[in-house]
């Protein structure tokens, strides 16, 4: 039987990261009522880096404790182009608005509900003029995709069907990284970063392998999946052939985990 989002064991676990999260979040005591027991606030949460952001559902927590708190994406550079694939509701986009000078970010998420609550955030944090928001799916190739939403192996919604299940879904726009450089005239991205539950593979797979010189450094959470080539080592191999050196590599669980590379 699994166990129970706000189990004892959970929530105990949740309150032993309160003193990284005191560091990070101004209003920490509101944030740890609400991570512990999985509630959601009516109010945003202000972080010690002047950043601000709205959650509408409680897993969101999730994502703010990766890039704020364990900071797994690490520091942005300055003066940076950015394209952030998986923005979910703006955590990173917003982080990296923040706290880097200068940057330019180009933020892709497919799920309506995230997205319209990222905009809100990127307005929340006057930074229309940085943050560019785009409702799309980033994939293999730019035909329209089912977004399983529900019943998958995934946390967050994912474009990779689960076998012999019947799961929930939205169609959703996709566009492909090639396309991402090209339409927005990108001659240089500092820094890609990806949080897209799977799709990873097909994404970096399929994109020719000239754009990879356009791409500096690339920050992802990868997934280990069944088929062959689809999980950390077979990404190493990969980006290893396209000129990358593997910077940091950190498991988080034995089927997820944090990998950076870079030119």
């Amino acid at each position: 039987m699994a166990e129970s989002f706000r189990s004892p064991a959970k929530v105990a676990r949740r309150l032993k990261l309160l003193p990284q999260i005191a560091r990070r979040v101004k209003n920490w005591p509101a944030f740890m009522y609400h991570y512990a027991f999985g509630f959601v606030p009516a109010r945003p949460y202000i972080f010690r880096n002047g950043a601000a952001l709205k959650i509408g559902r409680a897993p969101e927590h999730g994502p703010i404790i990766e890039i704020f708190v364990r900071r797994d994406y690490g520091t942005p550079p300055d003066d940076a182009t950015i394209v952030d694939l998986g923005a979910n509701i703006g955590g990173f986009s917003v982080y990296a608005a923040t706290i880097a000078r200068n940057a330019r970010v180009y933020a892709y998420e497919p799920m309506p509900d995230f997205y319209r609550l990222m905009q809100e955030n990127v307005r929340l944090n006057g930074q229309t003029d940085v943050i560019k928001c785009f409702n799309y799916a980033v994939a293999g190739t730019s035909a329209d995709r089912e977004l399983f939403t529900a019943g998958t192996n995934f946390f967050f919604p994912t474009l990779i069907a689960p076998e012999g299940a019947h799961c929930a879904g939205t169609r959703v726009h996709c566009t492909t990284l090639a396309a991402i450089l090209d339409v927005n005239r990108l001659a240089q991205v500092d820094l890609l970063k990806m949080d897209i539950e799977g799709a990873e593979y097909e994404i970096l797979y399929r994109t020719p392998p000239e754009y990879f010189a356009r791409i500096k450094e690339i920050r992802m959470e990868y997934h280990n999946l069944d088929a062959a080539g689809q999980n950390v080592e077979g990404l190493k191999r990969f980006l290893t052939a396209q000129g990358y050196l593997v910077t940091h590599e950190q498991a988080t669980t034995p089927t997820n985990g944090n990998l950076w590379a870079r030119l």
